[in-house]
């Protein structure tokens, strides 16, 4: 298993917003998460690379590891070099594509930027519709073509996992499609966690599905959807 979290609780403050969370997370294989709005899934997904972190008042107790290894023994930047994520809405830097994708690797002095620009954009389908213009201010593309470049600047720092917190809940149609056809392309060289509303997108793109309610992860499983156990997973399918 590429993430191993065992009974995973956190908190902001004095709510509990996660209870013992338990779940182990495939190599090259998609994990959906779902369940209603305010139920725990973006809480697990940020705490896999330690965004709580960054949150006053907030904390964490119980197990995740990542290749067998403690995440608490990383630096928080090493970290989320190897668990990078991408968030709900597009949120490229205000400077040229180029500078998007390289800014990661320039901070690390890693060489050959040229190349891991190239590869990071072609690795998330954007390198043919962007390649004549790398210099042109980010925030003039599309919204699903500023997504793929969040995607391609997270694959800059070549990382073995991929969280994406509902990455499509702000694109039409066309690149919504776009993006999974990414995310099913990426699968063969990482773990990928994607949270969505949309049980449609959890079909088509989830090898797992995790179903979280009022903090608690009840099932998980490939075929919860089609036979799901517990009386809340029945009840929001319904729904």
């Amino acid at each position: 298993m590429k993430l191993e979290v065992e009974k995973l609780n956190v908190y902001y403050g004095q709510v509990h917003a996660l209870k013992d969370a338990t779940l182990s997370i495939p190599d090259r294989n998609v994990t959906g998460l779902i369940g209603p709005s305010g139920c725990g899934k973006s809480t697990f997904l940020r705490a896999l690379n330690r965004m709580h972190d960054l949150m006053p008042g907030a904390r964490a107790a119980g197990s995740i590891r990542l290749d067998g290894r403690d995440i608490r023994s990383f630096r928080p930047e090493q970290l989320r070099c190897r668990i990078g994520m991408v968030f709900q809405r597009p949120n490229p830097f205000p400077m040229s594509i180029y500078d998007n994708v390289a800014f990661g690797p320039s901070l690390l002095g890693a060489p050959g930027l040229d190349d891991i620009v190239e590869e990071s954009l072609r690795r998330a389908a954007l390198w043919d519709e962007v390649k004549r213009r790398l210099l042109a201010d980010a925030r003039a593309l599309s919204g699903g073509q500023q997504q793929r470049l969040c995607i391609a600047r997270a694959l800059a720092m070549n990382p073995d996992v991929l969280l994406m917190d509902e990455p499509c809940s702000a694109l039409d149609p066309g690149s919504t499609q776009a993006v999974e056809e990414l995310i099913l392309s990426l699968r063969s060289d990482m773990a990928i966690m994607i949270v969505t509303h949309s049980m449609g997108q959890a079909r088509r793109v989830a090898d797992q599905i995790a179903f979280f309610h009022s903090g608690h992860l009840l099932e998980a499983g490939p075929d919860i959807l089609e036979h799901p156990r517990t009386p809340e997973l029945i009840q929001f399918l319904t729904l």
